[in-house]
Order: structure tokens, then C-alpha cells, then sequence
């Protein structure tokens, strides 16, 4: 058999409706075409099969045994192309969701359960977030605020204080809790700030406000990087919401503790995805 290049499914349409109407005039009223055209489709079918599918008769066409297998293979693939047309409606949609760094696992569990549609989870920095959701790259984002927000709906889905980070061997690593006065002489291990700019500003001069203006000592962004910094220089701390970490401690602030809050920003007029 020729192959199916150049076949259409307008011409296996017209195939069908002529097996069913037994007469090309009566094929091309019902598909509201003209006859010479439904004519010109038949025998351009004809010519890619490579054999004849009708035969005349004294009251119109019937099918030849070529035509009666093409039908009932157009047949069958017609049910399949609809039921996969049918599956295609029903299935969620995919709801793409920029990421920043450091989100707990737990929030990832909440958004799923409050998200209809399929998560596609993008890692991207709070600061690029804004700009992606307003151009429609993304769906939704989950930032670390502060960003800019205009035009955006921004809800907030996580306040938690920030302590002290430090190595089990740390000099304050025994300690209870820990006052800001505490930290004179500990340089901060920090992030790179350009990927979120907001929140790195608003906790240096949170600690700033409380009498600590630390040494940056900036590393690239990875888990194990940050945890060999902070094993490797006493007088190294990071600031981070607490998390359990093995070979690490978290030590509350006694007081005036920064609070790092984590968003869900959306379009204002395309809150797809979203169970209101």
C-alpha cells in the first residue's frame, strides 16, 4: 500500500460519508459540499490506496472489499482519534510554578493539594519571578518577599523567624538561644543577592537596626557548599528559618528576630489553576 503522505482526514470523512449515503450526491449534501469536489477527494483516495474502493451500481456506489477494509479501518481509527481527543479535555491542565530556593517540602505538599491542574515546578529566583508570571512563562511563583508586586496578586503562605546557623562545633553552638550581641566577630555565610535582592537587603538592615553589620562571605548555591562552610570556619553563622539538619544546629534569637516570609504571586486577570 502507498503510503498515507497527503492523506487527509477530511478525505477518509468524505470515504465514509459516501459508504454511508451509497451516492456521491447523497455523501456531498450531507457534508454541504459541492459534488465535483467530494468527487475529486474520492478519487485522489483512490489513487494514494492504489486500488478502487467503489463500484458502481444501478442506484449509486457500493464498496469494493478494498473499500468495505478501508471503512472499517477509518472507522475504528476515528473512535480511537476521539477518545483520545476526549482524554486530551479531561486531563488537568499543566500549571507551571517558579520555584525559589530553600522552600520546605511540607509548603510543596499544600500547594498540590490547593492547585487543580498538573505541577510543573521551575527553580527561579524570587527576583526573575515577577516579570515571568506579568509575560506568562510562568503560571504562579512562590517568592521570598520583598519583590515588586505591581499588578500581581500576592498571598502570603509562610512567615517563619530566622535564627542562627551554626556547625554542632560552633562556640555558640550550645547555647539555647542566642543575642544579637552575641554575633559580634561572626562573619555571615550569604547568598548571592541579586537572586533576591528584597529579602537580602531587608535582613542586613534588620541586623544592622540591631547592632550587626557582619562580614559577607558569599558562596555559590548548593546544600553541601553551604554545610562544608560552615564545618570548615568558626567564626562563620548563617541566618536560616529552622530546618533539621544533621551536623548542624539552629539557635533562636532572644529577641527582635528577622522573619523570612514565602509567597504565591499570580497574574490579577489569569488565576488559572487555582481553586478559589
Amino acid at each position: 500500500m502507498a503510503p498515507l503522505d497527503g492523506t487527509e482526514l477530511r478525505h477518509l470523512r468524505a470515504f465514509l460519508a459516501v459508504v454511508k449515503a451509497g451516492t456521491i450526491t447523497g455523501a456531498a449534501e450531507e457534508l454541504r459540499i459541492a459534488q465535483p469536489s467530494l468527487s475529486q477527494q474520492i478519487a485522489a483516495l483512490e489513487r494514494r490506496v492504489g486500488v478502487p474502493l467503489f463500484r458502481r451500481t444501478a442506484r449509486g456506489v457500493r464498496p469494493t472489499p478494498a473499500g468495505d477494509a478501508l471503512a472499517a479501518a477509518a472507522r475504528k481509527a476515528f473512535r480511537v482519534l476521539e477518545g483520545g481527543l476526549d482524554r486530551a479535555r479531561s486531563a488537568p491542565a499543566e500549571v507551571v510554578v517558579g520555584l525559589c530556593s530553600g522552600v520546605p517540602e511540607e509548603l510543596l505538599h499544600r500547594l498540590r493539594a490547593e492547585i487543580d491542574g498538573e505541577l510543573r515546578l521551575e527553580p527561579t529566583d524570587s527576583a526573575a519571578q515577577p516579570g515571568l508570571v506579568r509575560s506568562g512563562t510562568l503560571d504562579l511563583g512562590v517568592v521570598r518577599l520583598p519583590v515588586p508586586v505591581e499588578g500581581l496578586e500576592c498571598t502570603v503562605l509562610a512567615e517563619q523567624p530566622l535564627g542562627v546557623v551554626a556547625h554542632r562545633s560552633h562556640p555558640l553552638a550550645a547555647k539555647s538561644t542566642v543575642d544579637w550581641s552575641e554575633l559580634e566577630g561572626q562573619r555571615l555565610l550569604w547568598f548571592q543577592e541579586e537572586r533576591a535582592p528584597g529579602y537580602a537587603n531587608a535582613v542586613l538592615e534588620h541586623a544592622a537596626a540591631e547592632g550587626w553589620s557582619p562580614v559577607l562571605h558569599r558562596t555559590r548555591p548548593g546544600h553541601t557548599l553551604f554545610k562544608y562552610a560552615l564545618s570548615s570556619q568558626q567564626d562563620l553563622v548563617a541566618l536560616r528559618p529552622d530546618a533539621q539538619d544533621p551536623g548542624l544546629v539552629w539557635i533562636p534569637f532572644t529577641r527582635c528576630a528577622p522573619v523570612e516570609r514565602l509567597a504565591l504571586i499570580r497574574s490579577c486577570c489569569a488565576a488559572r489553576g487555582t481553586r478559589r
